[in-house]
């Protein structure tokens, strides 16, 4: 769409500029934006992964990031961030693996990779795009100097402090916007109710309030049925 295509090059730029932040491992673009299918206003969905026990730092540094992009009128949301720690993905069913296939990565090759071969379990929903996105190697830019250094320096135990500060603030702000699960009189199939959307640890920050995922699998169940009595 228009709209696609005018949002694709901030897309990238910010997620070129995303991965440079201290402690990120890879950046990839997912939600609407990766399938081409936004609206004009729409945001810029990401998932991040970073290192291990900075999960919750680094989250800190990247909204410093959207803010910025705010203020230019850019509406970047990364509402999942990984440790690399945590890539084998908890959910498996249908929306799960049409997510993980349909992100488009900017950086982290290595990262994505392994990403996708820890989750082979998505190759039993959509073959053909897990073959497909296996055999694709997006590229890794090299980190700047600054990068680098600024690991070395925060990677400290000033820097532990802060992360376990930030993670236990955080977790308990967002502990009280949702619930991990929505019960399953609203999510209308188990595999609906049984999709974490809202989750929070060390190695993880999912923060999808708005349950999409949910509403997707319940109006693909409705389909089949529809379906199937059609048939």
């Amino acid at each position: 769409s228009a709209a696609s295509n005018y949002l694709w090059p901030s897309a990238n730029n910010y997620g070129q500029l995303i991965a440079q932040i201290p402690f990120v491992r890879m950046v990839a673009v997912t939600g609407a934006l990766a399938v081409n299918n936004v609206d004009h206003g729409d945001d810029i969905d990401y998932l991040i992964v970073t290192e291990p026990g900075r999960l919750w730092l680094c989250r800190s540094l990247v909204i410093l990031l959207v803010k910025l992009a705010e203020r230019r009128g850019e509406l970047l949301c990364p509402n999942y961030f990984l440790s690399e720690s945590a890539l084998a993905l908890t959910e498996q069913d249908l929306f799960t693996a049409h997510e993980l296939l349909q992100m488009v990565p900017i950086t982290g090759s290595e990262i994505y990779k392994k990403m996708l071969l820890l989750n082979s379990w998505a190759a039993r929903f959509l073959p053909n795009a897990y073959a497909r996105m296996s055999d694709s190697s997006p590229s890794s830019p090299g980190r700047h100097p600054l990068s680098t250094a600024a690991e070395t320096v925060i990677r400290t135990r000033p820097g532990n402090w802060f992360e376990k500060w930030e993670m236990d603030r955080k977790i308990a702000k967002f502990g009280r916007q949702g619930a991990t699960r929505l019960p399953e009189e609203q999510a209308g199939t188990p595999e609906a109710a049984n999709l974490v959307e809202v989750s929070f640890s060390p190695d993880r920050c999912k923060g999808h309030f708005n349950h999409h995922g949910s509403r997707a699998l319940r109006a693909y169940d409705t389909q089949l049925k529809y379906l199937a009595k059609e048939s």
